[in-house]
């Protein structure tokens, strides 16, 4: 066992695609002077996030391990290929709700509190595949709760900012997690695990994807209005939204659909338009107070 294997368990590099928009909520919160800025409260939100997901991460693979060894597409993960023994899996999951725990207390007691609805909602998405094809939704409402949890950690308070974040990021997972399932579509079909895709078929997932971002996309302009944002991030906005119709492009759809695109797609785009995001917001934030 190295910690590279359980890095690889819980896709720690993934961690990329939501965490960027918990610390977008954290420039809104010290732009707003709704909080006076403290370096380790910082350090306890990043701690708490990345905790709460390598928990359900690894709780995930428990539960899926099974249908893992039977997939030929996640057959080489690591509790199926014996490189990792469920009993050490739950044991980094006990690890990863603690380092939760004390971050969020740390921080606040509400966010302490809150952290166990939080956990049990991110839990049952592990078994949501197993009963309801809305499972991708699912996940988009769970880890959307960033930006609401930074809110909380740091403010006690929910403003319009913190929802519109909120609506921006749940839509943009659960968008982007319908196109990465396109792959298991005859699994999921086979085994009776429910999906989009396996439901609906892979013309109907796609087009319920660019719906989902489409308000993605209306959200990232709409935050722009709303929040007061100059031009440096309207000008971003610009480039996000290209990005999110190139996901589409590069994938395709009809008679053209490219699922070999699918992953690439996945990591590429997503990473970029998470991280740039994060990259807009704060650029406009120091344009404004030193520009």
């Amino acid at each position: 066992m190295k910690i590279s294997d359980y890095l690889n368990l819980i896709k720690f590099s993934h961690t990329v695609f939501a965490l960027p928009f918990a610390l977008v909520a954290v420039v809104f919160i010290y732009r707003d002077n709704l909080s006076v800025f403290e370096p380790l409260d910082l350090l306890w939100i990043v701690l708490a996030f990345t905790g709460l997901r390598s928990f359900s991460m690894a709780f995930n693979r428990i539960v899926d391990a099974g249908f893992d060894a039977a997939n030929p597409r996640t057959s080489k993960r690591e509790i199926p290929a014996g490189i990792l023994s469920k009993l050490n899996v739950w044991i980094f999951s006990f690890v990863a709700l603690i380092v939760v725990w004390v971050s969020a207390w740390l921080l606040n007691p509400l966010a302490l509190y809150l952290s166990f609805p939080a956990i049990a909602l991110l839990s049952g998405y592990s078994y949501a595949k197993r009963f309801t094809w809305a499972v991708h939704l699912w996940l988009g409402l769970a880890i959307g709760l960033a930006p609401i949890g930074a809110y909380i950690a740091l403010t006690s308070s929910l403003p319009l900012t913190a929802w519109l974040l909120y609506g921006i990021l749940s839509t943009y997972i659960a968008g982007f997690d319908i196109l990465y399932s396109l792959q298991d579509r005859e699994f999921d079909k086979k085994t009776g695990l429910h999906s989009i895709p396996a439901t609906l078929g892979i013309n109907s997932a796609i087009w319920i994807s660019k719906i989902l971002h489409a308000i993605t996309v209306a959200g990232f302009w709409t935050l722009w209005k709303t929040a007061e944002m100059g031009w440096v991030y309207g000008a971003g906005s610009l480039v996000l939204t290209a990005l999110v119709v190139a996901e589409h492009v590069s994938i395709g759809w009809g008679k053209h659909v490219k699922l070999n695109n699918v992953p690439a797609a996945f990591i590429n785009y997503n990473s970029a338009i998470s991280v740039l995001f994060f990259g807009f917001v704060l650029a406009d934030y120091l344009w404004t107070m030193f520009g």
